[in-house]
């Protein structure tokens, strides 16, 4: 996914979604990771001071190409063999990696951001008792 707007819509919709959850003071900054041969990685920081920003990384061939520049533990080896498809989620410290292996414009939409956040907090509820 390379189209800029789709993606930074994406953002903003996921930021909203989340941003009901948050203490005030606590921002979330994303990185995107857009792949031309389809889908991109979307890495998003949550923390007290956090500034709400975006970073775009140049684009590379693939996500696995791209997923071999992001420092994250799921994931070793030789990356190629991989094959992503929909959504993928990590959740690694104050980090969410969010993988999409396509581009369908299914998996760009503002109700799938807010599934996305619901899966994270849902699973954050269970983490905690």
């Amino acid at each position: 996914m390379t189209d800029s707007e789709t993606l930074q819509r994406y953002i903003n919709d996921f930021r909203r979604h989340f941003a009901r959850y948050l203490k005030p003071g606590v921002g979330i900054t994303s990185k995107v990771y857009p792949a031309e041969t389809g889908g991109a990685i979307l890495v998003f920081t949550i923390g007290p001071g956090v500034k709400n920003e975006d970073e775009f990384a140049p684009a590379t061939q693939s996500v696995n190409q791209a997923l071999q520049n992001i420092p994250q533990s799921a994931f070793g080896g030789n990356l190629q063999g991989f094959i992503f498809r929909g959504t993928n989620l990590i959740a690694e410290g104050n980090r969410f990696i969010i993988i999409k292996g396509e581009d369908s414009p299914s998996d760009w939409t503002d109700s799938d951001a807010a599934a996305i956040v619901s899966q994270i907090v849902g699973s954050v509820g269970r983490s905690a008792q």
